[in-house]
């Protein structure tokens, strides 16, 4: 039935003028979220609090949010507590939920004034509200308490996802100076010759050395290609470079480019401008990279290339570092370095207290072990790494959405059973969508079947990898899935074997042993098979397309091989432990006792490939463990 607020409520004032509060143990409700408290109470009820201002004022009608108070409390006066008159009739809670949901409609509207906007409360009293049976509203607010978990759940699963997103760029950087991002090719020449060109070059710009000490075996953290060097990073580059600044010269922070934004998250430099800059200023040029050495700027990776300066040169205060290259050493690539996890991490450990703030010495940066790779290589790892980088701003990208998309469906089940009591149940199933997990599975696994009819090498191993693959790799939707270590990798029987029995009772397909494999061909009823429904987009089918295409008249054993790498890999990502070939592979060996009959270098083929064709995991999922017994 509907119902105005007047008849079935109490509107009460607010008598508390929040800025005359008396802080004491009773909570006061304002306009904001958080609660103050007041030595006094004016309500011991179950009210719904309704802000009878707009929250921004200036002649524009808002309202942020509606409240929900019980027990004692105060108020201020510029709220209105309602209270329902019969809790038998109308839940306070039910009442919250609706007005909360409606109130762009129901409440701003009535909103009136010039510069000051309000809601009168006498309009408040004439707003009409639907209001079901009690155990209807009851079922409302149980739904709305489940929506409300099940927000909290993603949003968990959504912000984890980012983590792994962040530990992704973080591995590519790693991956990037360690040399393990691109092919070495023997044209590129030997960093050995470029290191010698930068120590003639440095020596004719009359550049004054700063004693570093000579480089142990012991120290190196890391092997690196053969054609690479280690040197340290004030022997390949200019650190804190002084060029001639005249005493009126304007300088500037600039923002950082594109590029650090891709890298991870971190705060711009902002634009500013000083005069009669002073010799005790760091002064920097185009092309020069800048990195924070404070707490906490350096360990969130402040840090860019200097792009678009107005003057030739710029200065900027002596809590930076100005990291200067050469044509031998392209700052696109310093800036990766002092991207990478490693240089973060090793900077941080050794950080000091001056003048009451933690910063990182300046010998840190003149004695860092940088490893340099011949030029040709450095352009060819940069263009990688933006090209990785740009894969990971589209993952987060659809994080962000889901978060969005996910908002939208639980308000919108919320609204819906608001408007429409009669359909909570119904409702209530949107929330539970793990009953149409079988189905939309099966849907993915009879296309994989049907596009790989034709593939006289396809049969139960290859589709059980493949529908790792398609899963994991391509559509990352959360189906359900509960992989396990197979011998011939990632297995989700639970899915798989009631899959199996069901096609060939439905006729669907008819499965029949060949040599080590089951194969399948066309069953009586197959084109029912052929139904895809709307369970997957376009752009999910063409994922699926080129997974199945990659293996299309290949033995099963390119795609376990793949499938088993892609599982190990994403196992570390997802627990945030080191990641290097030698390591994907050990744990490819200890995945079962059958893998050890592939030969290693086949093994770091199959990561070349994998690297080269894109198809790098990003954490997605759940780890892969051995099933333990039931």
């Amino acid at each position: 039935m509907i119902y105005k607020l007047k008849d079935i409520c109490t509107l009460t004032k607010g008598a508390i003028g929040i800025m005359k509060a008396i802080p004491g143990k009773y909570p006061l409700v304002a306009l904001s979220d958080e609660r103050r408290s007041h030595n006094e109470f004016q309500f011991d009820a179950k009210a719904v609090i309704v802000p009878l201002i707009s929250s921004t004022g200036h002649g524009h009608a808002s309202m942020k949010r509606v409240h929900y108070q019980e027990g004692k409390f105060a108020l201020g006066n510029i709220l209105c507590a309602v209270i329902p008159k019969d809790d038998k009739q109308l839940c306070a809670k039910y009442l919250h939920l609706y007005l909360q949901q409606f109130k762009e409609t129901l409440l701003v509207p009535l909103m009136k004034g010039a510069a000051n906007v309000s809601l009168p409360m006498n309009k408040l009293g004439e707003v009409e509200i639907e209001v079901p049976s009690l155990q209807k509203q009851m079922e409302i607010i149980s739904l709305a308490t489940k929506a409300s978990e099940y927000k909290d759940l993603l949003e968990d699963k959504l912000v984890s996802q980012s983590k792994d997103v962040t530990k992704l760029r973080q591995t590519f950087l790693r991956e990037a100076v360690q040399g393990k991002l691109v092919k070495q090719n023997e044209k590129d020449g030997n960093a050995t010759e470029l290191l010698e060109k930068i120590k003639r070059e440095r020596k004719k710009l009359g550049v004054k050395e700063y004693p570093l000490p000579l480089i142990k075996v012991e120290e190196l953290p890391f092997d690196i290609p053969c054609n690479w060097i280690w040197s340290r990073l004030g022997e390949a580059c200019q650190l804190n470079p002084r060029n001639k600044a005249d005493e009126n010269l304007e300088a500037a922070f600039i923002p950082m480019p594109l590029i650090s934004q891709r890298y991870n998250e971190s705060p711009r430099f902002e634009i500013r401008s000083w005069k009669d800059i002073k010799s005790g200023f760091t002064h920097f040029s185009n092309d020069d990279v800048v990195v924070a050495k404070i707490t906490p700027c350096f360990e969130n990776s402040k840090a860019g290339i200097i792009r678009n300066l107005p003057n030739s040169i710029g200065a900027g205060t002596t809590e930076l570092h100005v990291i200067r290259g050469s044509k031998y050493v392209i700052p696109e690539f310093i800036y990766a370095f002092i991207k990478s996890p490693d240089f973060l991490l090793n900077g941080k450990k050794i950080m000091r207290g001056v003048a009451g703030q933690q910063r990182v010495p300046s010998e840190y940066f003149y004695n860092t072990l940088f490893p340099l790779p011949p030029l040709p290589e450095q352009h060819r790892i940069i263009k990688r790494i933006e090209k990785l980088m740009h894969l990971c701003d589209e993952l987060q990208n659809r994080i962000q959405q889901s978060k969005i998309e996910n908002e939208k469906l639980l308000q919108g089940v919320l609204r819906d059973a608001l408007k429409s009591p009669s359909n909570i149940l119904e409702l209530s199933h949107t929330l539970e969508p793990e009953e149409n997990y079988f189905a939309k599975r099966k849907i993915l696994a009879n296309y994989i079947v049907n596009q790989s009819l034709e593939d006289d090498k396809f049969g139960d191993v290859k589709f059980e990898k493949l529908l790792h693959l398609c899963e994991y790799y391509g559509i990352k939707r959360n189906l359900n899935q509960k992989y396990f270590k197979k011998a011939a990798g990632p297995f989700d029987n639970k899915f798989t074997y009631p899959y199996f029995q069901q096609i060939e009772k439905d006729k669907l397909f008819i499965r029949r042993k060949v040599g080590q494999q089951y194969v399948f061909k066309k069953g009586e009823k197959h084109s029912a098979s052929e139904k895809y429904y709307n369970y997957f987009s376009d752009e999910e089918f063409k994922k699926i397309d080129k997974i199945i295409n990659y293996f299309k008249t290949s033995s099963y054993e390119p795609a376990e091989i793949v499938s088993t790498l892609y599982a190990v890999w994403n196992n570390r990502i997802i627990s945030g432990e080191d990641i290097s070939d030698e390591l994907l592979i050990a744990d490819f060996y200890n995945w079962d006792t059958s893998k050890k009959r592939y030969k290693e270098e086949r093994l770091h083929k199959a990561l070349n490939w994998m690297r080269e064709n894109e198809f790098v995991p990003d954490g997605w999922g759940n780890r892969i463990e051995t099933k333990t017994a039931s």
